[in-house]
């Protein structure tokens, strides 16, 4: 059985959109633990489209990360210790990759202008 946040993203694709979409969910959901929150609903209060965040809660899903409930299709994030460690590490690798990035644009801004 797969059960882990490090599974879920070794079946997500590696990229910076999706990625920030991971970041968006596990966000939110951590910040409203045990309510079960539909999906278009997460979508709208993490600013991104369904059509981005519906593969993302399907894989949480999966990888039993969050809970999931067919009727009205609603997700839940339940506090467990081990999951926990995995998405809090995950949100700080994941702010410092974007500070990181962020510093680099600007020192680049900074030397070779704007433009």
């Amino acid at each position: 059985m797969d059960v882990s946040l490090a599974r879920a993203l070794s079946r997500l694709p590696d990229d910076h959109d999706t990625l920030a979409v991971v970041r968006d969910v596990l966000t939110f959901m951590s910040h409203h633990t045990d309510e079960w929150i539909p999906a278009a609903d997460i979508a709208q209060r993490t600013g991104n489209l369904m059509l981005q965040v519906r593969p993302v809660l399907n894989t949480l899903r999966d990888a039993f990360v969050l809970d999931f409930d067919d009727a009205p299709e609603a997700f839940r994030y339940r506090y467990d210790v081990g999951v926990s460690i995995e998405v809090d590490a995950f949100l700080n690798r994941s702010r410092a990759h974007e500070n990181h990035m962020q510093t680099n644009v600007a020192r680049f801004r900074e030397r070779y202008g704007a433009s």
